[in-house]
C-alpha cells in the first residue's frame, strides 16, 4: 500500500510539472483587462456615499459614486493593484487585495467611517486597518484574498485563524479554533447574520476535530474575528465570535469559477439577475475521501456544501438578501480499517451522517439619513445520527439528534450626532429538539465498567429570547468609549441573564492607541447537556468575565505592532462527576495571558506578520478541589507567516508555527482485576505531548489569457516532516505490561490546487 501511495504522489507531481511546463511555455502575459465595481457607504449609518473618490493606487485611474454611492471602473489591466476611497470629512480607507482577471469584475464595498477629529488634525493616509467603534479590542479582520494565500492553510477560512494571536491549533488534522485556552464550542459561528452550529466539515458540538470550512472562501467579502471583550449584539458564547459576511454578486458581468483542491471540486457563479439583483453560489464535492485513500489513511469520509446569496435593491432606501446554506458528511468503515482508538476500536462498523442547513433573508432598511434598521428571519436545522457495532449486530451503540430553530432577530443603528451612536436590537428563537441514543455495556482501559444506555429525550418546542443596547460615544476627540447592556431569557431552563459590557479606546496623536474593555458572557447549556438526564434540566448557564487591556501603534500605513494583556474568569462551568449522565455547575476556573503581534498588509509586493503569545488555563471541577491544567492549554504560542511577490505571476509564502504541547492524562502503572489487567490513570493533565511544531510552504503562480485566467499553488504542509503526536493510546496487554501507542499529526503533505476563472 506505501508503494502505491508513493506512486500516486510522484505521479500527481509530475502531472503539475507537466502542465507548468506546458504553460510557462507559451507566450501568455498579455495586457488584457477586467471591472472593479462596488459601493461606498457610511459605516454608521450604511448612507450610500456619493461624490466619493476611487482611485487605484499608483495609477491616473479613478471614479467617483453615483447618487447611490455605486462605482464602475472599467478596463483595468489584469495584475494586483490597492484600491482606495476618500471623501471629506471620512477617514480614507484602503482596500489591498484587488486582484483584477481578464473579462470578469471584482466587487469592492467601501464603508467609511465619520472624521471625528479636526480638520487639521486628519490624517488623509488611507487606513489599512479599520474596525467597528464597539470592537476596540482583540479583532482581526480578514479578507478573501488573505485566507487565499495563506501557507499551511490549503485556502480554508478557520486554519488562517489559527496563526492569529491567542489562537491554538488543534493540529492539521483539525480546523477547530482554540482560542485564548477556551474550548471549540465557546466560540460563537455566524455567516451573514445567521448562527452556524458547526462551520466546519465533520465537527461536532462538544468535539475538537473537523476537517474543513463549509464556507468557500472566494464567497466572503470579508470575516471579522474577535478573540476577546466583544459588543453585546453578541451573544451565548464564552469565548469568541467568528463572524463571516458574504459577498453580494457583483452587477456588471457573469463570472465563473472551477477549482480543485483539499476542499474538493467546486463552482462558484457570481453575477447580475433581474434589473437591481445579484447572486453569488458555491457548490463544491469533498475529495478528502481520495487525499486519505492516496495517504494510506483508514477513514475515508465524502462530504459536500453549497452556499448561495441573492440581493435585491427595492429601492435606494430598502435591500433585501436571501442567504442559505447546505453541507453533508458521510463516513463508512468496516472490516480491517479500523483504527485502534476511541470508540472505534470496539467495533467493526460505523455509519456516520452529519448535516447541516439554513436558509434567511436579511432586510436593511435605511429609515433616516441617521439610522437604518436590519431585520433577519431564519430557519436552520442540524443533526447527526450514527450506528456502530458488529457484523452481527450493527447497531449496538448509536445516536439519531436533530434540533431545528426559527429565529427572528432586528436591531435599530441611530446616529444622534457625529460623537454619539445608539444600537438597540433583540431576538427571539423558537427551537425543537430531539436526541435519540443508545449503547451497549462496556469496559475502559482503566476498568471502569460503563452499563448499557438508551437516552429518549423529546421536549416540547422551546424559546430563547434576548435584547441588547449599545451606545458609542466620542468625549473628546482621542476618546471612544462604548458601552453595553444585554438581556437573555431561556425557557427551558426559566433562567434569565443580565450582561454588562464596556470598552473604551484613547488614541494619542503619535499613532499609539490604548484599548480597555470589561464583560460579562453567558452560554446557555446545549440540549446535548440536557438531553442524558431529566435532572440536567436544572443546569445554569455558565459563565466568563473578560478583563482586556492592550496597546497598537502604527509604524506606518500598512504596518501595526500590537501588544494585548486579558484575564477571564470562569463560573458555573458544566462538569461530569462521574460516568452517570448527570452534570452539575459546579466548575470554575481562569485563563491570562499575553499577545505580541506584528503585522503587515500586503503592499510592495510582500505581507508578513509574526506573533507571540504566553497564557495559561486552569480549571477545577469542585471549588474544594486543586486547580489542574486545561486540555487545551498551550502556555507558549509562536507563528512566523510571509508572502513575497517575486514576479511574472509567482508567489511564494511560508509559515512556521510552534506550540507548546496539551495537557493529556497518563497512564501510569497497570492493574489486576477479575483475571484481567487495566490501566491505572495518573492525575488529571498531568503531563504533556512534546511541543508541536512545523514549516508549511506555498507556491503560486497565475497565468492570465485573453479572456480568462488560471492559476495553481502547491501547499507544503511539514516540510521537514516533523512527528508532532497528537494523542497516546494506553492498553494493558495479556502480560500485564502497559504498552503506549503515539498517533501523529500529518507528516509532510503535498496540497495541489488549481482554479480556472472564466
Amino acid at each position: 500500500m506505501k508503494q502505491n501511495s508513493s506512486y500516486s504522489i510522484r505521479k500527481a507531481l509530475f502531472l503539475i510539472a507537466f502542465v507548468l511546463g506546458i504553460l510557462t511555455g507559451q507566450i501568455i502575459a498579455q495586457s488584457t483587462s477586467g471591472i472593479v465595481s462596488g459601493e461606498v457607504r457610511d459605516a454608521v449609518t450604511k448612507q450610500p456615499l456619493p461624490g466619493a473618490n476611487i482611485i487605484i493606487v499608483g495609477t491616473n485611474i479613478g471614479t467617483a459614486s453615483d447618487v447611490n454611492g455605486y462605482y464602475v471602473i472599467k478596463n483595468v489591466a489584469a495584475g494586483k493593484y490597492i484600491l482606495k476611497s476618500s471623501m471629506i470629512g471620512y477617514e480614507p480607507s484602503a482596500f489591498t487585495d484587488l486582484i483584477i482577471n481578464p473579462n470578469r469584475n471584482h466587487t469592492v464595498i467601501f464603508e467609511l467611517r465619520p472624521a471625528v477629529m479636526e480638520m487639521s488634525e486628519i490624517n488623509v493616509t488611507a487606513d489599512y486597518f479599520s474596525k467597528p467603534t464597539e470592537n476596540p479590542v482583540s479583532f482581526r479582520s480578514i479578507t478573501p484574498e488573505e485566507i487565499r494565500r495563506s501557507p499551511g492553510s490549503a485556502e480554508d477560512i478557520f486554519r488562517v485563524m489559527q496563526s492569529l494571536p491567542g489562537v491554538a491549533t488543534a493540529g492539521a488534522k483539525s480546523a477547530q479554533l482554540i482560542v485564548r485556552g477556551g474550548s471549540p464550542d465557546e466560540n460563537l459561528t455566524l455567516i451573514d447574520n445567521i448562527e452556524v452550529y458547526n462551520p466546519i466539515h465533520f465537527a461536532r458540538t462538544g468535539e475538537s476535530m473537523g476537517i474543513i470550512s463549509i464556507v468557500n472562501p472566494a464567497l466572503l467579502q470579508k470575516v471579522d474575528f474577535l478573540t476577546g471583550g466583544f459588543p453585546v449584539k453578541y451573544s451565548d458564547k464564552m469565548s469568541s465570535v467568528f463572524d463571516m459576511t458574504l459577498r453580494d454578486g457583483n452587477k456588471e458581468v457573469f463570472n465563473t469559477d472551477a477549482n480543485l483542491n483539499i476542499a474538493g471540486f467546486g463552482v462558484m457563479l457570481d453575477g447580475p439577475l433581474i434589473e437591481n439583483s445579484n447572486m453569488v453560489f458555491s457548490l463544491r464535492r469533498g475529495f478528502f475521501d481520495i487525499l486519505t485513500g492516496i495517504l494510506n489513511k483508514p477513514t475515508a469520509p465524502s462530504y459536500y456544501d453549497a452556499v448561495g446569496k441573492i440581493s435585491y435593491d427595492i429601492n435606494n432606501k430598502n435591500r433585501i438578501s436571501l442567504v442559505g446554506f447546505y453541507y453533508l458528511d458521510q463516513i463508512e468503515r468496516e472490516g480491517s480499517t479500523k483504527e485502534e482508538s476511541s470508540s472505534w476500536s470496539k467495533y467493526d462498523y460505523l455509519t456516520r451522517d452529519d448535516y447541516g442547513a439554513a436558509i434567511g433573508i436579511n432586510w436593511r432598511s435605511l429609515i433616516s439619513k441617521n439610522a437604518f434598521s436590519l431585520v433577519t428571519a431564519s430557519y436552520t436545522s442540524n443533526g447527526w445520527n450514527t450506528l456502530q457495532g458488529t457484523e452481527t449486530d450493527r447497531t449496538l451503540k448509536g445516536d439519531d439528534i436533530r434540533e431545528n430553530e426559527f429565529t427572528l432577530k432586528a436591531e435599530v443603528n441611530y446616529q444622534l450626532t457625529p460623537k454619539l451612536e445608539f444600537k438597540i436590537g433583540g431576538q427571539i428563537k423558537y427551537i425543537d429538539s430531539r436526541n435519540d441514543s443508545w449503547s451497549a455495556e462496556s469496559t475502559t482501559n482503566s476498568g471502569i465498567i460503563i452499563p448499557a444506555n438508551t437516552i429518549f429525550y423529546h421536549p416540547d418546542p422551546t424559546t430563547k429570547s434576548s435584547l441588547f443596547l449599545q451606545s458609542s460615544f466620542h468625549i473628546f476627540s482621542p476618546i471612544v468609549i462604548s458601552a453595553g447592556l444585554r438581556y437573555d431569557y431561556f425557557a427551558l431552563t426559566s433562567e434569565n441573564n443580565i450582561s454588562p459590557r464596556i470598552s473604551l479606546s484613547y488614541n494619542f496623536t503619535n499613532g499609539t492607541t490604548l484599548n480597555l474593555a470589561w464583560g460579562k458572557y453567558y452560554q446557555l447549556p446545549a440540549s446535548y447537556q440536557v438531553a442524558p438526564d431529566p435532572r440536567n434540566l436544572f443546569l445554569k448557564s455558565s459563565y466568563a468575565t473578560h478583563y482586556i487591556a492592550g496597546l497598537e501603534q502604527r509604524l506606518s500605513n500598512d504596518t501595526k505592532a500590537s501588544i494585548e494583556i486579558y484575564h477571564k474568569e470562569f463560573s458555573n462551568l458544566i462538569v461530569d462527576p462521574d460516568i452517570s449522565d448527570l452534570l452539575i455547575n459546579t466548575g470554575s476556573g481562569y485563563a491570562q495571558g499575553i499577545e505580541f503581534a506584528l503585522q503587515k498588509k500586503f503592499t510592495d509586493g510582500f505581507v508578513g506578520s509574526a506573533s507571540y503569545s504566553y497564557s495559561i488555563s486552569k480549571r477545577r471541577d469542585y471549588e474544594f478541589l486543586d486547580l489542574y491544567d486545561f486540555e487545551y492549554e498551550r502556555p507558549h504560542i509562536i507563528n512566523f507567516i510571509s508572502g513575497l511577490e517575486v514576479g511574472s505571476g509567482w508567489q511564494i509564502g511560508a509559515k512556521f508555527q510552534y506550540a507548546s504541547g496539551n495537557p493529556y492524562t497518563p497512564a501510569i502503572g497497570v492493574v489486576k482485576k477479575n483475571n484481567s489487567f487495566y490501566v491505572v490513570e495518573g492525575a488529571k493533565n498531568s503531563a504533556r505531548y512534546p511541543d508541536y511544531h512545523k514549516l508549511d510552504i506555498r507556491i503560486d503562480k497565475q497565468f492570465v489569457f485573453d479572456t480568462w485566467s488560471f492559476s495553481v499553488y502547491l501547499d507544503l504542509w511539514n516540510v521537514y516532516n516533523r512527528d508532532n503526536v497528537s494523542s497516546y493510546s494506553f492498553k494493558a496487554d495479556a502480560n500485564g505490561e502497559l504498552t503506549s501507542t503515539p498517533r501523529y499529526d500529518f507528516g509532510i503533505t503535498p496540497i495541489l490546487g488549481f482554479t480556472a476563472k472564466f
